[in-house]
């Protein structure tokens, strides 16, 4: 299991360093890729790319974010790491980086932020939050809308919109979260059309696709969103960069649930294009291990 979920992680890398080289400088690209090395234990190119993020977020004057991976870096010994640390703090408050760094010297590594721990997932009725019931239909209403949206752009024709409303429509009453996505219709339905569905989101949202099953997040970083949340509507944290959870999506259109997601997580999240069946078998080996 291991072994295929390196040959998986491989693949991703694969597809993220080519578009890198289209694409150079992409934020979304390198935060991937800066976990992606780290899962590996390839050091070497993940301090490489956690530097490239840096430098994308400095020139978009993001200097929250850039201080987080300024923490990264800072526990990089490397030259190239440390002066990082320096153009970020320099950014931050270029006067008193003067007054104290001097040309020649060193920067001690910083230390990084306190931060308080999740708290444990409760069920809906614990925390006084929606009910599997509300959450399935919020669901239904907006992988609904999704559907409408990809047939007036064309995406998929009459027959597949019809095909994916009447699954959407024909639910049970949920007794136990399942996986509501118009994608995941798609995919066991038309085939090709979920191909392309998958790949006019991912362009459309800025949200490259990720093979999920090369990841093996930690039960503590997926329960940082209620079960109903991440079962139903198949929202995968699956790493973390700084303060910013990585979250896969099978709707990356939805800008909605995307607040939502950030809400319940606590922080900043950015989302990837998970698949839809790398998704479901991902989900079903996560809480069978994880119950």
């Amino acid at each position: 299991m291991a072994e295929q979920a390196n040959s998986k992680l491989l693949e991703g890398i694969a597809y993220f360093e080519k578009m890198l080289k289209v694409m150079p400088g992409d934020r979304t690209t390198l935060e991937f890729l800066s976990v992606a090395y780290e899962q590996l234990g390839d050091l070497e190119k993940q301090r490489v790319a956690l530097i490239q993020l840096a430098e994308s977020l400095l020139r978009e004057k993001d200097y929250e974010a850039a201080d987080a991976i300024g923490e990264r870096l800072a526990v990089f010994a490397e030259a190239d790491a440390q002066d990082m640390v320096r153009r970020i703090k320099a950014a931050r408050n270029p006067v008193q980086l003067k007054a104290v760094v001097r040309p020649g010297t060193s920067v001690r590594p910083m230390r990084a932020a306190t931060r308080s721990a999740p708290a444990p997932y409760q069920a809906a009725g614990e925390r006084g939050g929606v009910s599997l019931a509300q959450v399935v239909m919020a669901a239904v209403k907006a992988e609904a809308a999704l559907i409408r949206d990809l047939y007036a752009k064309n995406v998929v024709d009459a027959t597949a919109a019809e095909v994916v409303q009447r699954h959407l429509g024909g639910l049970p009453e949920p007794t136990r979260p399942f996986l509501v996505s118009a994608l995941a219709i798609l995919e066991k339905e038309s085939g090709g059309l979920g191909e392309k569905a998958a790949v006019y989101m991912a362009d459309a949202a800025s949200a490259p696709p990720i093979p999920l099953q090369g990841f093996m997040p930690p039960a503590s970083l997926v329960k940082q969103l209620p079960e109903e949340i991440v079962r139903v509507r198949g929202a995968v944290p699956f790493g973390r960069l700084g303060d910013t959870l990585l979250v896969a999506v099978l709707n990356p259109l939805d800008a909605e649930f995307h607040a939502e997601v950030e809400r319940l997580a606590g922080c900043p999240c950015r989302f990837f294009l998970a698949e839809p069946h790398t998704t479901e078998d991902f989900l079903d080996k996560f809480f069978a291990e994880n119950m």
